[in-house]
């Protein structure tokens, strides 16, 4: 059985395009160690962004009004809806994204699976740095420093265009350019693909951006 070799593989391609291409039942061995441990971190990453309180600070009022049992209760609901974002955050990156670059290239799911995982890491890592920045400052805002949302607002503040712009970031291009960097080796137009690849990340975007502007009830 061929082996799945994360670092290695990402820095040299062709020895991942041909352990799959070479694989009858696409399995490679060390490859479902790498999930979990991608699944893990970006679990742990929802957990400790809870615990630090980003979007919490509501349930302080809780605490403040001497409701402490209240409070407890709502900060481990909190914590339970943390776990399932972070779960809902892989399962759409892994499993959601890889079935709509499928259904644009028909390039086989589990091929495109095993690139994904690459992608998702970065992303994590890009959210894992904000807090990080955010904690060391001591203040947290709506904007990513990884996006042109924080300049713009300096400039030209509409919230749709601002929460647009901070989906697209430095883990976005990351993204895309593993995407093609991969993927590109499986079709016959590689332009396409890459206008393709860019157009799933506006989308994306588009959504993310309206859900963040609805307001809460």
């Amino acid at each position: 059985m061929y082996e799945f070799k994360f670092w290695q593989q990402l820095s040299h391609p062709s020895q991942l395009i041909h352990n799959l291409e070479s694989s009858e039942d696409h399995k490679l061995k060390g490859y479902l160690t790498s999930v979990w441990v991608i699944f893990g971190f970006t679990l742990l990453f929802f957990i400790v962004r809870n615990f630090w309180g980003m979007n919490t600070a509501d349930l302080t009022a809780l605490l403040v009004n001497g409701e402490g049992h209240l409070y407890s209760f709502a900060r481990m609901m909190s914590l339970i809806g943390a776990i399932l974002a972070g779960v809902l955050f892989f399962v759409f990156h892994y499993y959601v994204i890889t079935y709509v670059i499928y259904l644009l290239t028909k390039i086989p799911y589990r091929w495109i699976q095993k690139v994904q995982l690459y992608t998702l890491f970065f992303i994590v890592l890009e959210k894992a740095l904000t807090i990080i920045i955010f904690a060391v400052a001591g203040f947290s805002t709506p904007f990513t420093l990884f996006s042109l949302a924080p300049a713009m607002a300096y400039v030209y503040y509409q919230e749709y265009l601002l929460f647009f712009l901070n989906q697209l970031t430095i883990a976005t291009i990351i993204t895309v350019w593993i995407q093609y960097l991969f993927l590109s080796n499986w079709v016959e137009r590689p332009k396409a693909l890459l206008i393709k690849l860019i157009l799933i990340q506006v989308v994306v975007a588009a959504l993310v951006a309206l859900y963040s502007i609805l307001p809460v009830l």
